[in-house]
């Protein structure tokens, strides 16, 4: 680790006088460059103390992370970040995989003899919810305390080794126990990988953010093609299942058990990729949040080096940017302190009492963005499984009802859905620039049009109808959580992001328990639009809650 000398007590003492205390009258806002194309808000008249204060952060490290976004903005939109969008990306995609894949598999599952029959088997999806809050929590408050790669390296790994074992589970239990287990190194995927890709960002190129959900939607795709293809051949025949003398079992019923070997060894190959091949660096910010300036230096360095660029960023332009704003002279030492490994463990659970928990609720301001996050985030938890969750025996009871009980037709309609959602992401990443509206009426507009497809679902009479409607809210399911997912890391500070995000994402999953108990419980489960029903009612009200968000970030470079 590269290291400096400690500011002498006497240069120390001049920056403290009144005079150099108070906030510069001119300094470079933390919200980074006007982007000329557009009429942005100009945040140059900010000081860092004012917007340490709107956001609920020590000055120190508010002046510092601008010095950082200067830099790493005249790096650009390079190789390294285009890397760090595949590697961030496999964490989308593999979340979507296994929550796919528990919804494409359901239908072969419940046909094993001695097994839950429908709708009884939807509590595998409650399962899979349950490892997921934990996981999201853990990874997600973890890369506030000791970084955002353990999780970064371990989650996909998890996920993968988890998720084959549930293959080959013997019996009901033993699925939902690996699934749970699976559930948990994927649930930190979602809250680690959006805000570790967001730090290393030039501002003019935060919408990238939102087109990194086109992983989430191309996992879907994935998981659909395969679990076809293995589902279409080795599935025994849903019209003898309950017959006397009929055994639906491993010898005839396959599938599924295939899909999951090659999804899991899809997901090891993936983090060997990510670890070997385009291995990550710690976050800069985060580095700085710690004390370790040095070591964010080296990482704009190294990031420079990959974009074939060169860095004048130096230790002392980030320690002159934040003397003037020192009170003691603590703030001087945090600077250039160097700490092992253990003591900065240490010193990163003694935070475990609140402090980043406090830091989302710091200001009015904040407090209300927050929570209305967290709502947002729960209510589509729910709303997002109580379709998607169970969207294989959806299609299979409506083709039936038409006539049609092949496997192909269900799959292929899976398929084409799923394909929609990658447009989705691809229009989310391209209307959150556009115009005034920014990123909140982007998420507003695709939730409420998302709602309104699924009530169009519901009066569907054709195999026709239904495949074009789950197509277009598809494409609008995969959208907003794209807008949602680049939004929520740039309102959260960089010191309290990853709690933030894991806060956020664990109301999501917490929600999503109930999605299956409503779905095998609930009156709702006594026909098959019932679940759609609610999940669209749930949608256009999120929808208009999103409008009372406090904060616009389109054209402001993240904390």
């Amino acid at each position: 680790m590269v290291t400096t000398d400690r500011l002498p007590s006497s240069d120390l003492e001049k920056h403290l006088t009144p005079s150099t205390a108070s906030s510069p009258k001119s300094e470079t806002g933390i919200h980074g460059h006007q982007n000329g194309d557009t009429n942005e808000e100009v945040f140059s008249i900010h000081s860092a103390e004012t917007l340490a204060q709107e956001s609920g952060v020590n000055p120190i490290f508010v002046a510092k992370c601008r010095v950082l976004n200067e830099a790493i903005m005249e790096l650009g939109m390079g190789r390294y970040q285009w890397q760090l969008f595949f590697s961030a990306g496999f964490g989308w995609f593999a979340d979507n995989i296994w929550l796919q894949g528990i919804a494409i598999i359901m239908p072969a599952v419940a046909n094993e003899t001695g097994w839950r029959p429908y709708p009884h088997v939807r509590m595998a999806t409650f399962a899979l919810y349950c490892g997921l809050i934990v996981g999201s929590t853990f990874w997600g408050v973890s890369a506030d305390l000791i970084g955002r790669r353990p999780a970064w390296n371990a989650t996909l790994v998890l996920g993968a080794i988890f998720g084959i074992a549930a293959g080959a589970a013997p019996n009901f239990i033993v699925f939902c126990t690996m699934i749970a287990l699976c559930g948990f190194g994927v649930g930190g995927n979602m809250p680690v990988d959006g805000a570790l890709f967001l730090e290393f960002l030039p501002g003019s190129h935060q919408y990238i953010l939102t087109l990194l959900s086109v992983w989430w939607a191309i996992g879907q795709v994935v998981a659909s093609l395969i679990s076809w293809v293995f589902l279409a051949k080795y599935s025994c025949d849903a019209n003898l299942v309950g017959t006397v003398g009929y055994i639906c079992d491993k010898s005839n019923n396959s599938g599924w058990r295939y899909s999951y070997y090659t999804l899991g060894a899809l997901m090891l190959f993936l983090s060997a990729v990510r670890f070997f091949i385009l291995p990550m660096d710690e976050s800069p910010k985060f580095l700085c949040s710690i004390g370790r300036d040095a070591d964010a230096v080296a990482v704009v360095h190294h990031i420079a080096k990959i974009n074939g660029k060169t860095s004048a960023l130096s230790v002392a332009d980030l320690h002159n940017a934040a003397v003037p704003y020192f009170r003691t002279e603590t703030d001087g030492a945090q600077m250039t302190t160097k700490f092992s490994t253990w003591e900065l463990v240490k010193l990163s659970f003694k935070d475990v009492s609140g402090e980043h928990v406090r830091g989302l609720f710091k200001t009015p301001r904040l407090a209300w963005s927050t929570s209305l996050i967290i709502f947002i985030y729960g209510a589509l938890g729910l709303a997002y499984p109580l379709f998607n969750g169970f969207l294989g025996g959806f299609l299979t009871a409506k083709n039936a009802s038409f006539g049609d009980t092949s496997i192909d037709a269900t799959y292929s309609a899976y398929t084409y859905q799923a394909a929609c959602g990658v447009v989705g992401s691809i229009l989310a990443a391209g209307l959150v620039q556009w115009g005034r509206g920014g990123r909140k009426f982007a998420m507003a507009f695709f939730t409420i049009g998302a709602g309104a497809f699924l009530f169009g679902l519901t009066a569907a009479r054709s195999s026709r109808q239904i495949n074009a409607l789950t197509s277009l809210a598809s494409l609008f399911e995969n959208a907003f959580y794209g807008v949602l997912y680049a939004y929520a890391p740039e309102v959260f500070p960089t010191p309290h992001r990853g709690t933030g995000d894991a806060f956020a994402s664990t109301a999501s999953r917490i929600t999503g328990l109930f999605a299956p108990i409503i779905a095998v419980y609930s009156a709702a489960a006594n026909t098959p639009d019932g679940p759609v029903y609610a999940s669209a009612a749930i949608f256009v009200g999120t929808g208009l809650v999103m409008l009372l968000l406090p904060v616009e970030t389109r054209g402001r470079t993240a904390l």
